[in-house]
């Protein structure tokens, strides 16, 4: 199908050719919902089955209604035999104990909107604050150079694992468990501000008009306008936030006792375990797996394996290099390993893969290596000597016993068999997390 819109200047935008029948709701800044309870604000993403905006609830009786987040899903992912994400936070709302280190973000009211290209479910949770993974982010300066200080590292990594831990024992797989879905409370007065307040600390909206290819109106099926998401440093200020965290999109988790039927596993490449790559399968160990890259990047404020290229092979070379050879039959599914490896999952000599033609090299490293090399590369922050009380100082390595630590950690629970890997019970009791 040809392309119906003239592509947008705007950088971080959702792929406007998804709004058609199926597809995502077209919404504007203003809109309200639920008949008028929420209006929307601001937008705050986008991911491949929604929009994400800010929005609030105007309860009736509330003299200022506080401001939640509001996702509305693509009628294509709205049905409801299709959204287990309600019936898992359900069960965990339940079930959880009430803790200070068992945290996920609710779904706190949902409902359906019809609209021109169908109906969709419509989910409202508290606001949140930025991902670890946004709060990492920095740009124009080598990956890794902003990360948590270490104690809160470590505070925020047993957040994640006491959650998981209870998830285990509840029988629930969380199946995503990433950076970009570990989120920073925010301070409760952050909820109270008023519209002018949510302008002046968030900026206006950035807009951009649909245009199409042929100079028509867009028509129904799309917005108006293209909107910006809020930008990650407006939001990212300390003061702004609590040092606590909620683990959020439960849209992959199940019960390994009653899986779905048409389950695949979604995690993104750079997380996902060897089960889950080469055999499909989810498990309580894929989210060991899963959690212990987590672990890594919380504390390295870079991916344990690097996306850059995006691409499965690489994501696969990387890991041989740091883990060594995959078992078999996993071995031989990796089609491309002979460009970089020899059989025993060795790296080819640097000659050999010159030979080759390899503008990416392969050379062995480690985890204990990799942790080691934290802090060596740092670039200070532009304008300044450090990026405030949340984040590490420039050029801050890791303690030896630190590092010991935290290699025996990750080590267990990076093992290609997942029968091997230890169990979310080891995990909690490690003593990393007692430094």
């Amino acid at each position: 199908m040809m392309p119906r819109f003239i592509p947008p200047r705007l950088d971080v935008i959702e792929n406007i050719e998804e709004y058609y029948p199926g597809g995502y709701h077209p919404i504007s800044i203003g809109d309200v919902f639920d008949q008028g309870r929420f209006r929307v604000l601001h937008k705050l993403g986008f991911g491949g089955s929604s929009t994400v905006w800010l929005a609030r609830d105007q309860l009736e009786g509330k003299h200022r209604g506080r401001i939640v987040t509001l996702r509305a899903m693509r009628a294509d992912v709205s049905s409801s035999n299709e959204m287990p994400e309600l019936a898992i936070l359900q069960k965990l709302r339940a079930l959880l104990p009430p803790s200070e280190y068992v945290n996920f973000q609710t779904i706190d009211h949902h409902f359906f909107v019809q609209g021109p290209n169908g109906s969709h479910l419509f989910l409202i949770s508290p606001l949140a604050g930025p991902s670890i993974l946004a709060m990492s982010d920095s740009p124009g300066r080598v990956a890794g150079s902003r990360r948590l200080r270490a104690d809160l590292a470590r505070k925020v990594s047993k957040q994640l694992v006491a959650t998981v831990y209870h998830m285990h024992n509840m029988g629930i797989v969380h199946g995503d468990l990433t950076t970009s879905n570990i989120l920073f409370c925010l301070s409760p007065h952050v909820l109270e501000w008023s519209d002018a307040e949510v302008y002046s600390h968030l900026g206006d909206p950035e807009t951009e008009e649909v245009t199409t290819r042929d100079r028509q109106p867009p028509g129904p099926h799309a917005p108006a306008v293209l909107i910006a998401p809020i930008q990650n440093s407006k939001i990212s200020h300390a003061s702004l936030l609590q040092e606590r965290t909620v683990i959020c999109d439960f849209g992959q988790s199940y019960l390994p006792a009653s899986p779905p039927s048409s389950y695949k596993p979604g995690t993104l490449l750079n997380y996902q375990s060897p089960e889950g790559r080469f055999e499909g399968r989810a498990s309580f160990e894929a989210d060991i797996w899963s959690l212990g890259c987590a672990i890594f990047e919380i504390r390295a404020g870079l991916a344990l394996f690097e996306p850059i290229l995006g691409s499965d092979t690489d994501i696969l070379r990387q890991t041989v290099e740091m883990l060594g050879r995959l078992p078999d039959p996993w071995w031989g599914a990796f089609k491309h390993r002979s460009l970089w490896f020899e059989e025993d999952g060795q790296p080819k000599s640097e000659q050999d893969q010159e030979r080759a033609g390899l503008l990416l090299k392969s050379h062995a490293t480690s985890i204990r290596a990799k942790l080691l090399r934290i802090g060596e590369l740092d670039v200070r922050p532009f304008g300044g000597d450090d990026d405030g009380p949340m984040m590490e100082k420039h050029g801050t390595r890791l303690p030896d016993v630190e590092v010991e630590l935290l290699t025996n950690l990750l080590g267990k629970m990076l093992r290609y068999r997942p029968e091997e890997r230890i169990s979310i019970q080891d995990v909690i009791q490690h003593p990393w997390f007692k430094l």
